[in-house]
C-alpha cells in the first residue's frame, strides 16, 4: 500500500494523517513488510524503515509498542525519529511555505560607491561611442545593440553629450544619436541605480530630442517630447531646474509655431530659476531666449534691447553663446534697416562659427550676410553667397531653410533682372519639398509661383510673398495660400 514518506522521492503527492501539519509530502511505496533489512558491516541488522518510522511518530503504528522498544535501543533507529521529528516541526511552520518579500530599496547610498560606477560608466562609454559612431548613421543603432556594455546610464549621458557637438555640422546624425539615448534609457532597470537616476536620464533624453527635432523644424513632434519629458521630471524630487531648462526648449518650439505669449511666459519663469539657482551662463541664456521671442513678435527694437545690454554686461558666456548673441544683434540691425551696422556682425559670426566647426549656424550667418548685403543694393555680392547658403543647407538636410534661402536667391536674381534661372530654382524647391515630405500648402504656394515666372508674371515682391507664406506653415495655421492682392506684383 502506499505510505507517507517525508524525504522526497518519486510518487504521488498526499496529506500527511496529522492535519495540524498541512504540509505536503511525497509518498513512494515501500515492501509490506514494515521491520527492513539493512547491511551493517558483516552482520546483517534488522531495523524499521522510514515509513514504519514516520507512522510511529504520527501516532498512527499499529505497532508502536514494539517500535519504541526498538528505538530505545537502537541508535540508528533513533537518530531517524529525531530527524523526521525536527523535519515535521520545521514543515509545519508558516515561514516554510511563505515566500517572504524583497527587501526594500535602500534609499541611503553609497555616494563614494556610485560615484566611482558611474565615473567607470561615462569612461567606458566614451570608447565604446568612439567605436560605434562612426560610417553611416544607419549602422549605428545595431551596433550599439551588438556591443555588450552600452546600456548603461553613461551610455546615456555620453549620447547626448555627442549630440550637442553634432547639431551644428549633422543635425540628422545628432537625431539618430538622441534616439538611441532614448533607447538606452527606457531600456535600463530603475532597480539597478539608486532613487530616481534612471527616471531623470529619461528624461532628459526625451528633452534633448525634442531640441534636435525644433531644430529641424519638426515641431509638431518635438512638443510631443517636451510634454513627455515634463512627465517624467515631475516624478523626480526637486526638478525645478531640469524643467527650467525644458521651458526653454518648449519655448522655442512655441515661438515657431506663433505662440509667442506662452513662449514669453515660459522664458521669463525659466530665467528668474536659473537666477536662484546661481547659474548665471542659463541665465543670460534665458534672457537672450526671450529676446529672441520678443523678435518673432515683432517686437525688433527690444529684442536688440535686450541682446545689447546682455553684451555690455560682460556676462561670463561660453563662445557659442557669444557668437549666438552677435548674430542676433546683426539680425536685428538688418531688419531695423541699419545693414551696414549688421555686415561687421554677420563677418565676426561667419568666421567664429568656422572656427568652432559649427556648420549649420555658420550657414545660417552666411545667409543673414547675404541678405544684409542685398539691403544694401549689393545684389551682386549677396548672390554667390545665396547660392553656397542653398546648397549647405540642403546638405545638412534643412529642407525649409533650403528652399527659403533658394526663394530670397529667385528674389535676388529677378531684382539683377537674370530671370533665366527662376524658374529651375523652382523646380529644385518643389522637388525638395515633395521629397521631404512638406505640406501640400507649401507645395500649392511654390506652383503658384512657378506658374507665374512660366508666364513671365513673376516679380520680386511675389517671391516675397511666396516666402513669407512658407516662414509661417511652421505655426500650422490653417489657411491655404493665396495669391497676393492686386497690384502687389
Amino acid at each position: 500500500m502506499a505510505r507517507l514518506h517525508p524525504w522526497g522521492g518519486h510518487g504521488r503527492v498526499r496529506r500527511v494523517h496529522n492535519p495540524a501539519l498541512f504540509c505536503t509530502l511525497v509518498t513512494i511505496r515501500f515492501p509490506a513488510c514494515y521491520p527492513a533489512v539493512r547491511k551493517a558491516g558483516h552482520h546483517l541488522t534488522t531495523h524499521y524503515d522510514d515509513e514504519a518510522l514516520f507512522e510511529y511518530i504520527e501516532g498512527t503504528s499499529p505497532i508502536s509498542r514494539d517500535i519504541e522498544l526498538h528505538v530505545s535501543e537502537c541508535e540508528e533507529c533513533s537518530l531517524e525519529v529525531v530527524e523526521q521529528r525536527e523535519m515535521i516541526a520545521q514543515l509545519g511552520t508558516p515561514e516554510m511555505w511563505d515566500t517572504p518579500p524583497p527587501p526594500p530599496r535602500q534609499f541611503v547610498i553609497d555616494v563614494v560607491a556610485f560615484a566611482e560606477r558611474a565615473r567607470y560608466e561615462e569612461q567606458d562609454a566614451v570608447s565604446t561611442c568612439d567605436a560605434v559612431l562612426t560610417g553611416p548613421a544607419a549602422w549605428w543603432a545595431q551596433r550599439l545593440r551588438q556591443a555588450g556594455n552600452a546600456y548603461t546610464g553613461g551610455m546615456v549621458k555620453e549620447l547626448l553629450e555627442r549630440m550637442r557637438s553634432m547639431l551644428g555640422t549633422s543635425p540628422a546624425n545628432a537625431l539618430q544619436v538622441t534616439a538611441l539615448a532614448i533607447e538606452i534609457a527606457n531600456a535600463l532597470d530603475v532597480a539597478d541605480y539608486p532613487c530616481d537616476y534612471v527616471i531623470k536620464l529619461r528624461a532628459q533624453a526625451c528633452r534633448d530630442h525634442a531640441y534636435v527635432l525644433s531644430f529641424m523644424g519638426r515641431y509638431a513632434e518635438a512638443l510631443e517630447l517636451t510634454e513627455r519629458a515634463k512627465r517624467l521630471f515631475d516624478q523626480v524630487p526637486l526638478p525645478e531646474y531640469d524643467l527650467a531648462r525644458l521651458a526653454l526648449v518648449k519655448a522655442s518650439i512655441l515661438r515657431s509655431t506663433d505662440r509667442i505669449d506662452d513662449a514669453v511666459t515660459l522664458v521669463q519663469g525659466a530665467a528668474d530659476t536659473f537666477l536662484r539657482f546661481g547659474d548665471k551662463n542659463r541665465y543670460f541664456g534665458a534672457r537672450m531666449t526671450e529676446a529672441s521671442t520678443l523678435y518673432v513678435r515683432g517686437n525688433v527694437e527690444e529684442a536688440l534691447a535686450v541682446w545689447k545690454a546682455v553684451e555690455a554686461s560682460e556676462a561670463p558666456v561660453d563662445e557659442l553663446t557669444s557668437v549666438r548673441l552677435a548674430h542676433n544683434i546683426a539680425l536685428c540691425y538688418s531688419d531695423l534697416g541699419r545693414p551696414a551696422d549688421a555686415i561687421e556682425y554677420i563677418q565676426r559670426c561667419v568666421a567664429e562659427y568656422g572656427m568652432l566647426g559649427i556648420e549649420a549656424e555658420r550657414t545660417r550667418s552666411r545667409w543673414l550676410l547675404a541678405h544684409a548685403l542685398t539691403a544694401c543694393g549689393k545684389y551682386s555680392d549677396a548672390v554667390p553667397i545665396l547660392r553656397q547658403t542653398w546648397s549647405e543647407f540642403g546638405q545638412l538636410e534643412m529642407i525649409a531653410d533650403a528652399g527659403l534661402v533658394a526663394l530670397e536667391l529667385a528674389e535676388t536674381l529677378l531684382l539683377l533682372g537674370q530671370s533665366d534661372e527662376v524658374p529651375s530654382i523652382c523646380r529644385d524647391v518643389i522637388g525638395q519639398f515633395t521629397r521631404a515630405g512638406m505640406a501640400s500648402r507649401a507645395l500649392t504656394a511654390l506652383s503658384f509661383l512657378r506658374e507665374a515666372v512660366a508666364m513671365g508674371q513673376a516679380s520680386p515682391s511675389l517671391v516675397q510673398h511666396v516666402s513669407a507664406f512658407l516662414r509661417q506653415l511652421p505655426a500650422e495655421q490653417p489657411r491655404l495660400f493665396a495669391p497676393p492682392p492686386a497690384g502687389l506684383e
